[in-house]
C-alpha cells in the first residue's frame, strides 16, 4: 500500500509569493508510474517526452487551449483517458502587420454567412435618431424620468452617463416588464405564419428570428407593416454592426486569434450560428442571411440572462446601452417588487460620469468574441487562459476511465482556466487520473474516487505530509468540505502532472505568431476615432474596423501569454521545490 496525497491549491501572489490551501490524503494502492510515455502533440506531429517529463504516468497527452471559459468557475467534471495538446488550427498563419498595415486589410472572407452582401441589410437598421429612441421608450415603453443620457464613446460605442448625481446602491433603468423582449413576447408577437415551428426553435434562435422579422418589414414601403411590430423603432435604434467575431472577415480570424485559444472559440460561434441561420430559413425562407446573421449578432451582444425571471433570456431596451467595466458589481435584473428591471449601482456617479454595468466575470478573449472589444492589458482582473484537457483514446484503459469518470459526473473533455494568481487545483488531480496506470484494472474506479472525492487522512499522517512539503499545517485544513480528491502517486504524481503542464505552457507560448514585443506594441495602438454618425449607426469603415481588430486581438495575445508566462514560471519553481524535498527525504 502506498500514499496518494492531494496536492495543496496552489495560489500565486502577483508578489510572488505562494500560499497553500488544504491537502487530503489517501491510502490505497499507488499506480505504477510509467518513466517514458508522456506525449504532447505538437504542429501536428506527436512528439516523445523530453527528459523532465519521462517521470510522467502513461497515457497523458496533454490538451491545451480552445475554448473561453464562461466568467465563471469551473470544477473538474472529467470522463475519458490521457490527454493531448491541440494546437490551434491555423498556428501556420502570422500577423506580420502592424495597426497601419492591417488597415488595409481585404475584407473578402471565404463562404461563411459573414462574407453576404451588406445590401441585404435593411438600411433602415441604425437610422432611428436619439430623439425618437427618447419619444418611443418615454410614450410608448412607458419609461420614467432618467437620470442618464445616452452618449457616445470612442472605445466602448454607446454609453449611458449620469445627468445628476447617483447615489451608491441606488436602482437605477426602472424599466417595465411590458417594455422586454423575451422568448414569450417574441412567439405572442411574431406575424410569421408557421408559429409552431418557429417555437420548436432554440431560445436563442427565436428571438434572433423575431429580430430579423422585425427588421425585414421595417423596408416595407408600407408602413402600416412596420406599425404592427411594438418594438419597431427599438430595432430601428440598434446598430448595424458591434465589431463581434460574426462580422470579421474569416482570414482575420484564423490570422488574429492564431495560437490563442480563442480561435476555436471564434470559429465555433460562427459556425454554430450558421447552422442555427440554416436552420430557421428550412421554415423561413423569407428572413436573409445577413440580417439573420445581424440579429445573432446583437443577441451575443446585448442579451440579458434575468435571474429573477426564472434565468429567462431578455433584451432589454435602453438597459443594453450599459457599457461593461471589468470588476463592476453592478448587474441587471427584473425587480420582484416594482417588477421593472433595475440596475443597482455599486458605486456613486457625478454628473458626466458613464455608468457601468457588469455582463458576468468574462475574460477578454470572451468579451472580443462577443461585444467586439477588449479591455487594455491589465485592466481585465477575469482574464484567463483556457487549458483544455482530454482522456487519450488511445490510453488502454480508456473505456475503464471514461465509465469511472462518468460515475462521478466527470467529463473527458474539461477546460481549467489558468489566470495570473493560479489555476483550479481540479486540473491536477484530473491529469493525474488521466495519466495513471493501475497495475489492476478493476482498480480504475477506486482511483477515480481516490482522485475526485472527499477523502479523510488519519490524523497520524498529516504532520507528514506537511514535513514532506516544508510546511506548516493549516488550522483550516480540517474545516474544508466537499469533493476535494487527490493527485494520484504521491510526490512523484504530483511532479509529473507539473512537469505535463509547465511542457503544455511552455508550448503554447511557442504557438503565438509574433514576438512578445511585437504584440504589446500593437496592444498600446490608439484606437481610431469614429465620427458621432457612425458611432451611432455602429458602422464604421473598414481601415477603422480593422485597425479596432488589431488592437483588441493583440491586448487578448498579450494578457494570455501573460498568464502562461507567470503560470510556466511558478509551476518550474514549484518542481524545483518538490524535487529537492524528495532528494532530502530520502
Amino acid at each position: 500500500m502506498k500514499s496518494l496525497f492531494s496536492p495543496f491549491f496552489l495560489v500565486f501572489s502577483h508578489s510572488g509569493e505562494i500560499f497553500f490551501f488544504g491537502f487530503t490524503f489517501s491510502l490505497v494502492s499507488a499506480p505504477q508510474i510509467n518513466t517514458h510515455i508522456l506525449r504532447v502533440i505538437k504542429s501536428g506531429v506527436m512528439a516523445s517526452s523530453s527528459a523532465s517529463t519521462s517521470a510522467a504516468f502513461s497515457a497523458l497527452t496533454a490538451l491545451t487551449a480552445l475554448t473561453a471559459t464562461r466568467g465563471r468557475k469551473k470544477v473538474a467534471r472529467v470522463s475519458m483517458v490521457s490527454m493531448r495538446a491541440i494546437q490551434s488550427s491555423s498556428t501556420s498563419t502570422t500577423e506580420e502587420e502592424t495597426v497601419e498595415e492591417r488597415t488595409t486589410t481585404t475584407t473578402t472572407a471565404t463562404t461563411t454567412s459573414s462574407s453576404l452582401s451588406k445590401d441585404l441589410l435593411p438600411k433602415e437598421i441604425g437610422s432611428c435618431s436619439k430623439d425618437e429612441l427618447d419619444i418611443w421608450l418615454a410614450d410608448i415603453m412607458k419609461l420614467p424620468e432618467q437620470k442618464m443620457r445616452l452618449d457616445y464613446f470612442k472605445e466602448e460605442g454607446r454609453g449611458l452617463v449620469a445627468t445628476e448625481s447617483i447615489k451608491r446602491g441606488e436602482k437605477v433603468l426602472e424599466i417595465p416588464q411590458e417594455a422586454i423582449i423575451t422568448v414569450e413576447v417574441a412567439l405572442k408577437e411574431s406575424l410569421l405564419q408557421e408559429k409552431k415551428k418557429l417555437a420548436e426553435l432554440q431560445e436563442w434562435s427565436i428571438l434572433a428570428t423575431f429580430l430579423a422579422e422585425t427588421a425585414q418589414n421595417l423596408s416595407t414601403e408600407d408602413n402600416s407593416s412596420s406599425n404592427k411590430y411594438r418594438f419597431a423603432t427599438y430595432v430601428k435604434a440598434l446598430p448595424r454592426s458591434t465589431g463581434s467575431v460574426l462580422e470579421w472577415p474569416e482570414s482575420d480570424v484564423r490570422t488574429l486569434l492564431a495560437g490563442s485559444p480563442s480561435l476555436f472559440s471564434a470559429l465555433e460561434r460562427r459556425a454554430s450560428v450558421a447552422a442555427a441561420i440554416a436552420e430557421i430559413r428550412v421554415n423561413f425562407p423569407e428572413l436573409n442571411e445577413k440580417t439573420l446573421q445581424w440579429a445573432f449578432d446583437i443577441l451575443f451582444s446585448r442579451l440579458i440572462r434575468l435571474e429573477s425571471l426564472g434565468g429567462n433570456l431578455a433584451l432589454v431596451p435602453w438597459a443594453d446601452m450599459l457599457n461593461h467595466q471589468p470588476s463592476c458589481d453592478a448587474f441587471i435584473d427584473l425587480d420582484r417588487g416594482s417588477r421593472k428591471v433595475c440596475l443597482t449601482t455599486d458605486r456613486s456617479y457625478e454628473p458626466g460620469e458613464q455608468v457601468w454595468a457588469s455582463y458576468g466575470q468574462r475574460p477578454s478573449s470572451e468579451l472580443l468574441i462577443s461585444y467586439g472589444f477588449a479591455p487594455a492589458v491589465g485592466d481585465n482582473p477575469d482574464d484567463e487562459y483556457a487549458l483544455n484537457l482530454q482522456i487519450d483514446e488511445e490510453d488502454p484503459f480508456a473505456s475503464a476511465k471514461v465509465n469511472a469518470l462518468a460515475s462521478q459526473n466527470i467529463q473527458s473533455f474539461e477546460t481549467f482556466p489558468l489566470r495570473l494568481n493560479g489555476y483550479p487545483r481540479q486540473l491536477l488531480q484530473y491529469a493525474s487520473f488521466a495519466m495513471c496506470t493501475p497495475d489492476d484494472p478493476s482498480k480504475v474506479d477506486e482511483l477515480c474516487r481516490a482522485a475526485f472525492v472527499d477523502i479523510q487522512a488519519p490524523k497520524s499522517l498529516r504532520n507528514g505530509v506537511d514535513l514532506a512539503r516544508g510546511l506548516l499545517a493549516s488550522k483550516n485544513v480540517l474545516k474544508s468540505k466537499g469533493k476535494r480528491g487527490a493527485v494520484l502517486g504521491g510526490v512523484q504524481g504530483e511532479i509529473a502532472v507539473r512537469e505535463m503542464l509547465a511542457d503544455v505552457t511552455r508550448d503554447a507560448l511557442d504557438r503565438y505568431a509574433n514576438t512578445v514585443d511585437k504584440d504589446k506594441g500593437l496592444a498600446l495602438g490608439r484606437m481610431p476615432e469614429m465620427p458621432e454618425a457612425s458611432m451611432w449607426i455602429g458602422d464604421a469603415s473598414t481601415a477603422i474596423k480593422s485597425s479596432m481588430r488589431s488592437v483588441c486581438t493583440a491586448r487578448v495575445r498579450v494578457s494570455e501569454r501573460r498568464i502562461l508566462a507567470k503560470t510556466d514560471s511558478e509551476v518550474r519553481l514549484q518542481l524545483r521545490r518538490l524535487k529537492s524535498e524528495q532528494m532530502n527525504s530520502k
